[in-house]
């Protein structure tokens, strides 16, 4: 009788199994890479969206604080471009623009941008912003809501910070707890859609042309149909639509 068609502990193992078993391992993890590579390829992509907290400088423009607070400056690629502003964590600051909305200013922070989307994460403390006395507000005044269309759009409420680069992944169940907290802080929301094609397009989210907060908690991140009126802002674009118009999908 063949030794091979027996175990023994004590002894080599029978060339019958060592082939079974390097067969196995290897089918094992070439089946492993397989499948890693297939559910990573399914993924949605994170977005090209950078965030370099290290290069903190001086942006000049036009600031207001609503619907959210903004900065209207040429220092982004010399046209005249809109910056949202927010802070270093998860808060927004319209509320120390104060008497400084309208006029020039000088805003100290770090640049988030993803494509044209920018927003400036001001420096800590109250010091982030000052009135450039030598400024001219020229081209650079915030323009009036031009309204487009009438829409019924289909998408997800994000937060605008994270969604432009400040983290990954931004969008999603996955991300939902951070959005919200994003949002009740008082970072601008915004409406993300994406159609069969892939084509996609972001909305900063208003109603009645003040800003939300809170009141849009219960649908962050999560699949909704939204109706309301999208407006041209200069370089941006709005929907305003007030919280009784979204609806779960």
């Amino acid at each position: 009788m063949n030794k091979d068609d027996f175990f023994i502990g004590w002894a080599d193992t029978p060339k019958v199994d060592r082939r079974f078993f390097l067969g196995a391992g290897l089918g094992l993890l070439a089946g492993t890479a397989a499948t890693a590579t297939g559910i990573a390829a399914l993924q949605k992509p994170a977005g090209p969206g950078t965030w370099n907290m290290g290069e903190v400088r001086d942006w000049r423009g036009i600031a207001t604080a609503e619907p959210y607070g903004m900065l209207r400056t040429l220092e982004l690629d010399g046209t005249p471009r809109t910056a949202l502003l927010g802070c270093q964590g998860k808060c927004g600051v319209s509320a120390k623009i104060g008497a400084l909305a309208g006029k020039p200013v000088v805003v100290q922070g770090s640049l988030i941008q993803r494509g044209r989307h920018a927003m400036i994460a001001v420096i800590d403390g109250l010091d982030w912003i000052r009135e450039d006395v030598d400024g001219e507000i020229g081209d650079l005044a915030f323009p009036t809501p031009e309204p487009i269309m009438n829409v019924s759009l289909n998408g997800e409420i994000l937060d605008t910070k994270c969604w432009f680069g400040a983290m990954r992944p931004s969008s999603g169940k996955v991300h939902k707890s951070c959005a919200s907290l994003c949002i009740r802080s008082g970072l601008p929301p915004a409406f993300y859609v994406e159609d069969p094609k892939q084509q996609s397009a972001l909305m900063v989210m208003t109603s009645g042309g003040y800003g939300h907060n809170k009141d849009l908690l219960p649908y962050v991140a999560d699949p909704v149909s939204i109706t309301g009126q999208v407006q041209r802002f200069g370089d941006l674009f709005l929907l305003d639509a007030p919280v009784s118009a979204i609806s779960r999908l």
